[in-house]
């Protein structure tokens, strides 16, 4: 049997009320109309998730970052990072250590080892600079610490979302995240191609239909040339240059497409190596080296025509490729043709603006931009076709060198986001990443192709800091099975069971434990927890403390030593008591001829009520072992004289041990062996405790009930338990 109730109306969700709003909010703090610093926020419920947290290529410092103060970071409960590139990373050290965020954040294992890389060269290069640095490598070295780790496909649960990173085939560990908040499904792409490479597979089409896609908008409507015919383009280019006795520059992104054209050039050079064998490539950038021995390591995430190769040989051992360590003596010294690969893409600083204006009045040198120009740089400046540029020393210079823009930017073009779209169907599109021009097309050309294949599609192009509303209603309900769907429930009242969510399956049910073998492949399982602590008191200190403490504390009844760990075989006496029905208190003596200390196991099944009860009971055995020595003493010669056969002597004994055990609990204590009492006081007011007469005398009525009930328990505590020593 099977009852569907709306949490809202007939369930009360225990632990506060439900958030009644309908509407998502999605707001741009970086990448909105503009490519850089992506930072993206989606609110849903209470629920606030981070997508990418990046710094601007074309700004500096602060300026460089999202704008985080638009929002409250400490109510961020998740961040997800798609990649390792500046633009979606690099402001993560600073998010952690310089903000109140207070959430988790997640990579996958490739991002994250080549985020830590990319980010200590960008840390050191900081302390060299006299521009502000947003973070050093103690922030970053602390970052590590935080972020954790995902795998593509693997679901995880973040305060009460679900989220699933599938492959954005745009580098090597770049993911899209799919997160659902309440039912609502929202998409990010990050930066992702859906065109396999020389390494990569193309982005994943993910399983279900997500209501928010969050994608990016980089090249607008513009459409790539084929790859082959790009690749014979990059080519021509090249041998052109190298005929003339020219040089060619590729300013590169260190990671990711340097990798794709190293493969490429390496395997044109080694084809045609009679001809072009003498003439160097050259990459001059130390990331470039480290990433090598990142690829090796995740060959996994690399696409099957790559793996195929490594069955023979490293493909990232390149032939023809070498390491330029100083930049500067070869610009001084070299004047030969060669292609070089330098970093950054955009030509802003670093060794690749050093080449270029080293070379840029020379007709016969190229350059050729490989990856997305990002407005404000000189890439994009070159682009333009000016006459001259400005040096970074403010020098105008003539600009000679060729310059081609052939694009290898493994970032979707627009039929690969229109196919996609497509396909995934949501019916909102909120387009990011883009510059503002670009991205207005593009939602022009969705929204017309979805009106001609009759598809449901809103387009929105958010610029920075503006929020987009998008109303959904949450999913509040759950199926009641088994057993609770034949209970007849209340208006306003309370079920509770184990909420289960199946692939596949209706969304969520509320099961009784029982039931879950029933109608999930889960089994209820019991964890029984123990922990051993050493004592150097009697127990009978031990189980006072207890009673004291807590109400309902019996003997265990007789135990045998063969059952309790740390004991078997050893034929010590071991006692026992239960806290209520919960925790079971063993006591296990010293073994002298093994050395082993005398200590108390404490047992219990795991779980909520159980582990709070056990963290009790070890607080009150802790403050029990601080007890004086005295107890302890007088228990030994207590038992000592009743193993003698001294009634007299044991009596004595008996009288000090009491009296040390109401001075743990009372405070001063002075004893008359002869009258056989004990005189206590207690916060200012006298106490006899005439122990042979069984008689409390005191002028407070509630104390003197105090007292006497201490000493019923003492006499319990003190009581000789019945042992079961191991048979045979």
């Amino acid at each position: 049997m099977a009852a569907k109730r709306k949490l809202a109306e007939e369930v009360v969700v225990e632990g506060g009320e439900l958030d009644t709003s309908n509407h998502a909010h999605i707001i741009p703090l970086g990448a909105g109309s503009e490519v850089g610093r992506s930072c993206i926020i989606l609110k849903y419920q209470d629920k606030t998730v981070m997508f990418d947290c990046g710094i601007h290529p074309a700004f500096k410092g602060m300026d460089s970052l999202p704008l985080l103060d638009d929002i409250d970071i400490a109510t961020v409960d998740v961040a997800l990072i798609t990649h390792f590139h500046l633009d979606h990373c690099a402001a993560v050290p600073y998010l952690l250590r310089k903000t109140r965020f207070k959430g988790r954040i997640f990579m996958t294992h490739p991002t994250k080892a080549i985020y830590y890389s990319l980010l200590r060269d960008l840390a050191k290069g900081a302390k060299h600079s006299s521009e502000e640095a947003l973070f050093n490598e103690e922030d970053l070295d602390a970052s590590m610490e935080q972020i954790e780790v995902v795998d593509f496909y693997q679901t995880i649960e973040v305060s009460g979302m679900q989220i699933t990173p599938y492959r954005a085939g745009h580098v090597l560990g770049a993911a899209m995240f799919m997160v659902e908040v309440a039912g609502l499904r929202c998409l990010y792409t990050g930066d992702y191609s859906r065109l396999p490479d020389r390494h990569l597979p193309g982005a994943d089409t993910p399983p279900v239909t997500p209501h928010i896609v969050i994608v990016e908008s980089t090249y607008g409507t513009s459409r790539h040339l084929p790859r082959q015919q790009r690749e014979q383009l990059l080519i021509d280019n090249i041998r052109t240059t190298l005929n003339r006795g020219g040089r060619v520059l590729m300013p590169i992104v260190a990671l990711g497409r340097a990798q794709e054209l190293l493969l490429l050039l390496d395997e044109y050079w080694e084809a045609h190596k009679s001809e072009l064998g003498g003439i160097p490539i050259y990459q001059a950038s130390s990331m470039m080296s480290k990433a090598l021995g990142v690829y090796q390591t995740y060959v996994e995430s690399l696409n099957e025509d790559i793996k195929k190769v490594f069955h023979d040989r490293n493909p990232f051992k390149f032939r023809h490729v070498q390491t330029l360590k100083n930049p500067a003596h070869f610009i001084a010294d070299y004047s030969g043709p060669c292609v070089i690969m330098a970093t950054p893409s955009g030509l802003q600083s670093g060794a690749s603006r050093d080449f270029f204006e080293a070379w840029c009045e020379d007709a016969r040198n190229t350059c050729i931009i490989c990856d997305f120009a990002v407005q404000g740089t000189l890439a994009k400046e070159i682009l333009g076709g000016p006459s001259s540029i400005t040096t970074r020393e403010g020098r105008r210079v003539p600009l000679r060198i060729a310059v081609h823009n052939i694009s290898f930017s493994a970032h979707a073009d627009f039929d690969q986001t229109s196919g996609f779209l497509d396909t995934v169907k949501p019916p909102h599109v909120v387009l990011v990443h883009g510059e503002y021009g670009e991205m207005r097309k593009l939602a022009k050309a969705l929204k017309d192709g979805a009106k001609a294949a009759g598809l449901a599609r809103e387009v929105y192009t958010p610029v920075l800091q503006q929020t987009v509303a998008i109303e959904h209603q949450p999913d509040r309900s759950v199926r009641l099975q088994g057993r609770l769907g034949e209970k007849t429930l209340q208006p306003g009242g309370v079920v509770r069971g184990v909420l289960v969510r199946q692939a596949g399956g209706f969304g969520q049910q509320l099961l009784h434990p029982d039931d879950l073998p029933r109608y999930t492949k889960l089994l209820k399982g019991r964890v029984t927890q123990r922990q051993a602590i050493s004592v150097d008191v009697p127990f009978s200190v031990i189980r006072l403390a207890l009673e004291v403490m807590f109400e309902g504390v019996e003997g265990a009844g007789t135990v045998s030593v063969t059952s309790v760990p740390g004991a078997a075989g050893k034929g010590k006496e071991v006692l026992a008591v239960m806290v209520g029905d919960t925790v079971e208190v063993r006591y296990i003596p010293a073994d002298d001829t093994t050395g082993m200390v005398a200590h108390v196991v404490l047992e219990w099944e795991g779980g909520r009520h159980g582990d709070m009860v056990a963290d009790a009971v070890i607080a009150v055995v802790l403050q029990a072992v601080g007890e004086p020595v005295g107890a302890s003493n007088a228990e030994s010669a207590m038992n000592r004289a009743r193993a003698a056969g001294d009634e007299t002597a044991a009596a004595a004994a008996e009288l000090q041990l009491i009296a040390a055990l109401l001075r743990s609990q009372y405070g001063p204590a002075v004893v008359d062996e002869a009258g056989g009492s004990i005189s206590l006081s207690v916060d200012g007011v006298s106490v006899l405790v005439d122990y042979r007469a069984g008689k409390v005398i005191c002028g407070e009525v509630g104390l003197r009930a105090r007292i006497e009930k201490s000493l019923d328990r003492l006499a319990t505590a003190i009581r000789p338990v019945a042992i079961d020593r191991p048979q045979g």
